[in-house]
């Protein structure tokens, strides 16, 4: 059996401020939602080196430093500076009736 992915509801959309980090667990996978210039980006909270939870580092303009080992991803694509063939997941969303929703 193939698995579809779905649309799961993960946080108010008047609920993420601007610039801020909002870890959700859409069925259960820790993803970070952040707004930047009223744009919504979905992002694996994961690090792609030792899976450090990158809800506890640094976001500064499109960029997210990993607390555990500075490594620096670009929330847009995924894609870590330092060698953009290494990726997080980014993840499909959307806003319906003022909920926001991820594709997992």
């Amino acid at each position: 059996m193939k698995y579809e992915p779905s649309w799961v509801f993960t946080i108010e959309e008047n609920e993420l401020q601007e610039n801020h980090v909002n870890m959700v667990f859409p069925k259960g996978l820790p993803v970070l939602l952040i707004k930047k210039a009223g744009k919504i980006y979905a992002v694996s909270s994961k690090c792609a080196h030792m899976a450090c939870a990158l809800a506890g580092g640094t976001l500064k303009d499109y960029i997210i430093k990993c607390p555990c080992h500075d490594w620096r991803f670009d929330i847009r694509t995924g894609e870590f500076l330092d060698a953009r063939e290494i990726k997080l997941p980014v993840y499909e969303w959307k806003s319906s009736d003022g909920k926001i929703f991820v594709k997992i």
